[in-house]
């Protein structure tokens, strides 16, 4: 005999789970946790879309290294060199200026 379970899919609702779809399962397996579907493409739940790895380190001249995890697509990872601390400064004061202009463009 074939074991059948009874399974319908419910939306979640609240702020801890915004349109995450899980399973209601009250069959023979319900001590089992649940499998649960995930929009990743348009889910509000998704705070970030793929990022590759990226590590910032120095490297053996003193210079900062900003090292970005290959794609598998990609032979290499990418590398940015910075050279001394001043351009490392002025890298972090334009991305700090973006994210600024960034967070001015949504409250207007």
């Amino acid at each position: 005999m074939k074991d059948e379970t009874k399974e319908q899919m419910v939306l979640v609702l609240g702020k801890d789970a915004p349109g995450v779809r899980m399973p209601v399962n009250d069959g023979p397996h319900a001590s089992e946790e649940p499998k649960w579907e995930m929009d990743w493409s348009n889910g509000r739940e998704v705070v970030i879309q793929e990022q590759w790895a990226i590590a910032v380190y120095t490297n053996t001249a003193n210079g900062i290294v900003i090292r970005q995890e290959r794609g598998w697509d990609e032979d290499e990872d990418m590398v940015i060199f910075l050279s001394t601390p001043g351009a490392a400064y002025r890298v972090i004061e334009a991305i700090q200026r973006e994210l600024d202009s960034l967070k001015q463009g949504r409250k207007g």
